[in-house]
């Protein structure tokens, strides 16, 4: 946002920065007008995106140019009207793309990454624009999509025709396009660039306040609306506290921390959204925290004791125990690095001892992680009672992480899992004890077990981001020594602190057993599998291990027979990984709270009964209505208690959002029972898909991919081949898409016909199409006939794939 005769010019970063903050809208425009002055302050996390997003760019530039595209840049330092007139200038001359181009219809401005010509006729000539936006997320944000409908009605502005699609390169698509039609949200960014518009036409917003959210984290005012919530003493400060919570006080005019501590319980007062109990928490958070202030001494007191939760959740202590960390780049390669594994466990003399695995690529990656699987096993072997603690829930979720991606100790961790080994210190104490904290965060929980850091978090971060910058500019080289010190440094202090914490939480444990509480211990798990599971993952790690016995580890040193035995290796456990997914979420679900639950998409909270609808005498149909809450239960999922992993209630025959009402066909031994909150699991029978697989896998391992007497459909998926078309070219000049399409499956054993495109492209359309036309010849679409193994695939005329 900046003012230009006399006028205040918007950009895309406004139009998303008012989507995430109304309030912060309400400072820039006082910039603009030199009422307010923009606050300065050290953003490392901005500048390392900033300086990875230019290299990502420079990048997809150079991957043009390789490709023989010619390149216009528009030199300027902003949008003004030699930039804009140079950016006409070159759409007019049907320049093939455009560099950093700049756009403006005098009240919004924007400079796109690259413009490309299309052949779509527009008042230009033969030929228009579309923009395209190089970003390094892995998923395209409702912010980009935003920018890119702002750059598409600026074009629309400058050529006469709006564009028909508009473009994302992320780093891991190997600089492929992706593209999303205009058309589809266009009304939703018409309706917030009005909104915007119309609210700085006014002057700005009335009564906006500096509500926390996620966008804090890169905004320069944080500080500054930090500072005006503390000293409105906002209820943003009740730790755990939700904005919809906060609102829903504000409407009983409660607005501060020290109203809320003084608050009567029990409440009298019933809210629109939530359990009452819920409030009556955050009360007593309140209060805790308004003690703190007033103390000298950090203020905490127990919660009442929960079986199985809370101090009730720890186990009994080992000399095995380890005490894990992880560091990572989110943003390195497809799907981030774990590039340290830090722990402490007791070495062979039995002391504790910091190991810290460091590995810049996924080579080294896959080697500590197998490093550290190792040794946790052999501890368990000879410490049968240990677990791994650690705080909050990175550390197992990258633990199942790195075992999908490298596909390698896969039952050792399943085993862990299943024995409950992994420790969440922070669930223990959320559900434990009740701290006079606005957080509860390690950092801020350091100060009631006495915790003194050895290195400043200033100077950690400093190291992080010169660490995780060269990771994922590709530059490993330019780490320093001295940076990959304090971050170890920095590692060790998280894992001591897990340690500290864990036995403050004991000690607090045997002071409540002395005064004659009684505290429940997890029992010990093995963790075994059963024996179907077993059989089935050892048929399948000595498959995959035969297959990609000489395959490098880095996807960039294979070659395309590599790569394809790769493929044909990792999808054997595929069907099994997504349940394992499913199956994690299930059992993550039934450790939260009603209020966690709340917010959770396959949970359901406060369902009452209302009637039978349905069903039979054994097994009925019954109707609940449950709270207001979204959900993305919709019908055939198996429904439990929350809570209880073994009782499953039914099954979902229909979920009516609108009247919040769930249908559940009830299983005959449950016909009776009215559970208040519930889970819900979705796993689909896929037995005899991953039986395909394997014997697809079991046959390239035996005749290799150039085998083409069994399976050659599946080789030709795994080895990327073209389809077998008559002719060299899978489109002619003077064909249409379905044209093209029906050649190439009228072939004979055409092979795999991939029929790709975004929403719209016309894929069902041209399937379609191709099913009725083979159809029409005699072909068998679906045919999944057993065969001996002499016999070849069904030849000519049989549907492959469409």
């Amino acid at each position: 946002m900046n003012r230009a005769n006399g006028a205040v010019l918007l950009n895309a970063g406004d139009l998303v920065a008012d989507l995430h903050c109304q309030h912060l809208t309400n400072l820039s425009l006082q910039v603009t007008k030199g009422e307010l002055q923009r606050p300065v302050r050290s953003e490392p996390l901005l500048e390392h995106l900033r300086q990875r997003g230019l290299a990502h760019e420079q990048e997809y530039l150079a991957h043009l140019k390789a490709g023989g595209a010619t390149l216009t840049t528009i030199e300027a330092e902003r949008v003004d009207a030699n930039s804009v007139a140079a950016t006409l200038e070159a759409m007019r001359a049907g320049d093939e793309i455009i560099v950093q181009g700049a756009l403006s219809d005098g009240v919004w401005v924007g400079r796109p990454d690259v413009l490309r010509r299309v052949g779509r006729v527009s008042s230009l000539g033969d030929w228009s624009y579309e923009s395209v936006e190089t970003k390094l997320a892995q998923q395209t944000k409702i912010g980009t999509i935003l920018q890119l409908c702002l750059y598409s009605a600026l074009l629309e502005s400058a050529q006469g025709v709006a564009p028909e699609h508009m473009s994302v390169v992320a780093p891991w698509t190997g600089f492929e396009r992706q593209d999303y039609r205009l058309s589809d949200y266009s009304a939703y960014f018409r309706l917030i660039r009005d909104r915007l518009q119309a609210a700085v036409a006014d002057g700005g917003r009335a009564g906006t306040y500096p509500e926390p959210n996620p966008h804090c984290d890169v905004c320069p005012w944080d500080d500054a609306c930090r500072e005006q919530r503390r000293q409105d003493d906002h209820l943003s400060l009740v730790a755990g506290i939700s904005r919809l919570q906060r609102e829903e006080l504000a409407l009983r005019g409660i607005h501060t921390t020290a109203k809320l501590a003084e608050e009567p319980l029990p409440l009298h007062w019933q809210p629109g959204r939530g359990a009452v109990e819920s409030y009556e928490r955050l009360r007593e958070q309140a209060r805790v925290q308004v003690a703190d202030r007033n103390s000298a001494a950090p203020v905490f007191e127990p919660l009442e004791p929960e079986p199985g939760a809370g101090l009730g959740a720890l186990p009994e202590p080992s000399e095995g125990d380890i005490f894990l960390d992880f560091e990572g780049a989110p943003s390195f390669g497809p799907g981030g690095l774990e590039y340290l594994i830090g722990y402490i466990a007791d070495d062979s003399s039995d002391e504790r001892k910091f190991t810290a695995l460091w590995g810049f690529d996924y080579a080294a990656e896959k080697r500590n992680f197998e490093r550290f699987v190792d040794f946790v096993m052999k501890q368990w072997e000879r410490q049968p009672g240990l677990h791994i603690y650690h705080f909050a829930h990175y550390e197992p979720a990258a633990m199942k992480r790195l075992m999908g991606r490298h596909a390698t100790r896969e039952a050792e961790v399943d085993r862990m899992l299943r024995a409950g080994l992994f420790v969440d210190l922070h669930r223990v104490i959320r559900r434990g004890l009740r701290v006079g904290a606005e957080s509860y965060s390690i950092k801020e929980l350091e100060r009631f077990f006495g915790y003194q850091r050895q290195v400043p978090l200033e100077r950690a971060d400093e190291a992080m981001y010169a660490i995780t910058g060269p990771l994922e500019l590709g530059a490993p080289e330019l780490i320093r020594a001295d940076d990959v010190r304090v971050l170890e440094a920095y590692n060790r202090d998280d894992v001591q602190a897990t340690v500290e914490l864990r036995d403050w939480l004991e000690r607090i444990r045997a002071e409540l057993e002395q005064s004659g509480a009684r505290l429940t211990r997890p029992a010990n798990g093995v963790g075994e599998a059963s024996e179907r599971v077993a059989g089935w993952q050892e048929a399948v790690d000595l498959l995959y291990a035969q297959l990609t016995e000489d395959v490098p580890v880095d996807p960039t040193e294979r070659t395309p027979e590599q790569q394809a035995l790769w493929l044909a290796a990792g999808v054997l456990d595929f069907h099994r990984r997504e349940d394992k997914a499913a199956w994690w979420e299930f059992f993550r679900l039934h450790d939260c709270t009603p209020e966690e639950l709340l917010d959770e998409s396959l949970a359901l909270v406060g369902l009452t009964y209302k009637s039978r609808v349905g069903g039979t005498d054994k097994a009925p149909i019954h109707r609940y209505r449950f709270a207001p809450q979204e959900t993305k239960i919709g019908g055939g999922e198996r429904l439990y208690i929350a809570g209880d992993k073994e009782q499953q209630i039914g099954v979902v025959e229909l979920l009516d959002p609108g009247e919040r009402t769930i249908d559940v066909k009830k299983r005959v031994a449950a016909k009776g029972v009215h559970p208040t909150n519930a889970v819900a699991l979705n796993v689909v029978d896929a037995t005899v898909l991953r039986q395909s697989l394997l014997r697809v896998a079991e046959d390239v391992s035996v005749r290799g991919l150039a085998d083409e007497t069994r399976y050659r459909v599946a080789r030709d998926i795994l080895l990327r081949a073209r389809p077998r078309a008559d002719g060299s070219s899978l489109k002619r000049g003077d064909e249409s898409t379905l044209e093209a399409a029906q050649r190439v499956c009228r072939s004979v054993d055409f092979g795999v016909l991939p029929i790709q495109g975004p929403p719209g492209a016309g894929k069902t359309y041209t399937g379609a199409r191709l099913i009725a036309d083979l159809i029409a010849q005699g072909a068998r679409v679906g045919d999944h006939r057993e065969q001996s193994p002499g016999d070849r695939e069904p030849a000519q005329g049989h549907a492959r794939s469409c």
